[in-house]
């Protein structure tokens, strides 16, 4: 070992943090177990720490050269003592001997900062106090102990060679050139001479002086502002429970020594960690789960209390949605019964409102008290016999251009009414009374077991005053002789002012449609149907249980405007009669719909009391042929022309019977009805223009003629 790999000036207690000297007094050799460090040296390394130690034999040392006062040896009990010179004078003959062997001067030890950057002792504090290696006031001729020192090394007491001390101490390596600090204060070489002439005893001071300026520029060049990281501020109650639960170094070092200052072992770090930081650290998990617990319960008492919330709100939004069912549910029962009510079915309302599913309201009892009370004041009409049934053509829509006609101007104004005088006809039987009834209102069927329907008569119940009639409206076709004056087939405005064809607009309400004088196509109420329908969406009360009129259409030139025919195809193309039975079709649905019976006026427009059992065969074979297929099966037929068949028997008859007729309507100036389990038959009152000027007592029973016609328009009379 060199001379410079143990100096003995070190100060063991500020370096190592303790003190040789208490060793052998305060440590016992149960404190210090070197036997695995012995284990652990090879051969060469104790031969090399031997010859290291020889440095130190101190047989051959010559003190001549020293007075007795520089070192005063002293051998007490087999030990080495002795008190050395002042460690200003060592220092200076070593610097001498330096100069004068030539050598670079060993680069002075730094006792406060030569093992800062070797000893690490953590990021705790060291157990031990720090001392000053050389304070000013420190005796420095103490005793050098070396038999202690060598205890400590487990050697003997070395050897100190004399002439080892006179040789100038040789660097055992060579520090790296280092920059100098900018700090530091340069020393010319002029100013190092000057130092070398002063006085020995003034030297240790100057270097003491140059140190103490060396080490104040490191400290004011550590002391620098340099720039700060950015810090993290911890909140304070976390503060508070790492300083509560983490104790610092100082605490754990204070926590190890005893109360009565013997020093004791040092724990290791398992020990530390078991005694100091595993008892926080289970208290800080504990404390995490009970948290974690805490917060789940609340999380999940959160969550049922959410859950439990949005089932309470859903409950009421389905209670609510609910309740406006219900609402909604007990207005739509209200409405219908109010309908069935306004139509005389009294019976059918309390149905309605007896049908509703949830708890009756106060306005629904009360309707259904009323509508009770209503019923049992109804009076019975059980005799369809006295039921007139008022038969119109279909109506003049323009009557100026029917009565300017060249061609048929008189036949319209004997025979037709216009829809002035219908309107003017229905305001004044809802005035008098009456009631608009239809068949079945007043015809019940069954059927028996071989599947024959059987009829018989069910009787009508009405407010006492009110009276039932009929309507009825034949040679609903719209011929092309009233509508198409160049008879090219397109309705223009040379026609007689008659509505060309029924229609459905935008709202679905069933109208007509006619081309005016100006030859622009119109839609409105220019017919019986339209007219009927709003006058009972004005009057609901004139309709009993939504009786409407029955419309007879011959098949010649088709039905309500349609040319369905199978000679238009030849004519017109398929695409057209595609087209016209498509448009028919869709109006005859409507007219079913809202009540409507469609009857036959025969194919041909024909009287059938001219013609025999076959000839009546073949006209209704067309009639099967070209307009059943649109209308489906009829079973009333109106006979066209003011005739009929006679006895309701014979061939004639049964012609009728085998082709699906059941009830059969004739004219007369009465009214008449039979119902039997086989047919139905009746009579109809034609209402024309002559009849209204001409045969006005047999119609004012119903309405004042003398009101409704119109003479002006007519020219001022009507043919008779």
């Amino acid at each position: 070992m060199a001379k410079n790999d143990f100096d003995i000036d070190f100060d063991f207690e500020k370096e190592y943090g303790f003190d040789p000297d208490a060793m052998g007094s305060e440590y016992t050799e149960d404190d210090f177990d070197l036997s695995g460090l012995e284990e652990d040296l090879s051969q060469e390394e104790t031969a090399r720490a031997e010859d290291d130690f020889s440095d130190f034999d101190l047989d051959g040392l010559d003190l001549s050269d020293h007075p007795a006062d520089d070192f005063d040896l002293n051998f007490e009990d087999g030990e080495f003592s002795g008190e050395g010179t002042p460690e200003e004078d060592t220092f200076a003959e070593e610097e001498s001997a330096e100069e004068d062997s030539g050598l670079e001067a060993e680069p002075d030890f730094d006792a406060e900062q030569g093992f800062e950057e070797e000893l690490d002792f953590g990021d705790g504090e060291p157990d031990f106090e720090e001392e000053e290696l050389y304070p000013d006031d420190a005796d420095l001729t103490a005793d050098i102990d070396f038999s202690r020192r060598a205890n400590f090394f487990g050697g003997a007491a070395p050897q100190v060679d004399p002439s080892v001390l006179e040789r100038p101490r040789q660097p055992e390596y060579q520090q790296p050139p280092q920059e100098p600090d900018p700090e530091e204060p340069e020393y010319e070489p002029q100013q190092e001479a000057e130092e070398a002439k002063e006085e020995p005893e003034q030297k240790p001071a100057r270097r003491r002086e140059r140190r103490s300026k060396a080490q104040e520029n490191r400290e004011a060049s550590h002391s620098r502002p340099q720039r700060q990281p950015v810090k993290i501020t911890m909140p304070p109650f976390l503060k508070k429970l790492v300083k509560l639960y983490f104790p610092s170094q100082e605490e754990i070092r204070q926590a190890q020594e005893p109360a009565d200052g013997s020093r004791r072992r040092r724990h290791s770090r398992q020990q530390i960690f078991k005694e100091f930081y595993l008892p926080p650290l289970i208290l800080g998990v504990s404390f995490v789960l009970i948290l974690s617990f805490l917060i789940g319960s609340l999380s999940g008492a959160i969550d049922r209390q959410r859950e439990s919330k949005r089932l309470a709100e859903e409950k009421a939004k389905q209670e609510s949605i609910a309740a406006e069912q219900q609402a909604t549910e007990a207005q739509l029962v209200l409405e219908r019964a109010a309908l069935l009510a306004d139509s005389y079915d009294f019976k059918g309302a309390i149905e309605v409102l007896d049908s509703y599913s949830g708890e009756p309201t106060q306005e629904m009892t009360a309707k259904k008290s009323e509508y009770l009370s209503i019923q049992s004041t109804m009076v019975e009409h059980k005799d369809p016999s006295v039921i007139p049934n008022l038969s119109f053509h279909v109506l003049m829509a323009d009557i100026n251009r029917a009565m300017a006609d060249k061609n048929y101007g008189g036949q319209y104004n004997r025979n037709f009414v216009s829809i002035g005088e219908f309107s003017k006809i229905l305001e004044q039987l809802y005035m008098n009374n009456y009631i608009l009834v239809d068949y079945d209102s007043f015809i019940g069927t069954s059927v028996d077991t071989n599947g024959t329907v059987n009829y018989s008569t069910v009787p009508i119940y009405l407010p006492q005053g009110k009276k039932p009639i009929m309507l009825t409206e034949t040679m609903v076709n719209y011929y092309t002789y009233m509508t198409d004056s160049n008879k090219d087939g397109v309705p223009d405005s040379g026609g007689a002012g008659f509505a060309s064809r029924l229609v459905l607009d935008a709202n679905g309400d069933i109208k007509a449609e006619m081309v005016d004088l100006n030859g622009q196509t119109v839609t409105g109420d220019y017919d019986l149907v339209p007219i009927l329908e709003s006058f009972i969406k004005k009057h609901p009360d004139f309709s009993y249980r939504g009786a409407r009129a029955t419309l007879a259409v011959s098949g010649y030139e088709g039905v309500f405007g349609y040319r369905i025919q199978t000679e238009v195809v030849s004519s017109k193309g398929q695409s057209y009669y595609d087209q016209e039975v498509a448009g028919a079709t869709k109006i005859v649905a409507a007219l079913k719909e809202k009540g409507y019976r469609i009857a036959c006026y025969t194919f041909s427009d024909s009287d059938y009391k001219q013609k025999n059992a076959a000839m009546i065969q073949q006209d209704l074979t067309l009639w099967n042929a070209q307009i059943a297929p649109v209308l489906g099966q009829v079973d009333t037929i109106v006979f066209a022309k003011s005739s009929s068949i006679g006895d309701y028997s014979g061939s004639k008859f049964d012609v009728l019977f085998n082709n699906g007729f059941r009830i059969f309507v004739k004219n007369a100036d009465e009214p008449y009805a039979e119902v039997n389990n086989t047919y139905v038959a009746q009579s109809r009152i034609m209402v024309t223009g002559n009849a209204l000027q001409w045969k006005a007592d047999k119609l004012n029973k119903y309405f004042d003629p003398n009101l409704v016609l119109d003479l002006t328009s007519r020219g001022g009379s009507v043919p008779n």
